[in-house]
C-alpha cells in the first residue's frame, strides 16, 4: 500500500511534477522560483499574523471598554444619592393667587 505524501499525490505524480518543473524552468531558474515562493509565502504569513494581531488588539480594546462600562455602572448603582444629585423640590404655591 504506497503512502500518500503532501495533497494525497503519490511520489510517482510528485517525480513526474518535479521532472516537468526542471524541462520547463530549468536547473538555473529553480532556485530563483524556490526563493520567490519563498518570499511570498512570508509576505503572506507576516500579512496573516498582522491581521491577527489587528483582531486581537480590537478585542482587547472592545473588552476593556465594556470593563470600563461595567465598573462605572457598579459604581453608579452602588452609591447612594447624594442631596446634589437630587432634583430640588418644588414648595406648593401659598394660599394662591386669590390671598
Amino acid at each position: 500500500m504506497p503512502y500518500p505524501l503532501i495533497f494525497d499525490i503519490s511520489g510517482g505524480e510528485l517525480l513526474v511534477v518535479l521532472t516537468f518543473a526542471l524541462l520547463f524552468f530549468g536547473s538555473k531558474g529553480i532556485p530563483d522560483l524556490a526563493r520567490t515562493l519563498g518570499r511570498t509565502m512570508r509576505q503572506v504569513r507576516d500579512a496573516s499574523n498582522e491581521v491577527q494581531r489587528e483582531i486581537q488588539k480590537g478585542a482587547h480594546d472592545m473588552q476593556r471598554t465594556v470593563s470600563q462600562q461595567r465598573r462605572e455602572f457598579q459604581r453608579a448603582i452602588e452609591e447612594p444619592a447624594t442631596p446634589a444629585d437630587e432634583p430640588p423640590k418644588t414648595e406648593p404655591p401659598s394660599g394662591g393667587p386669590g390671598q
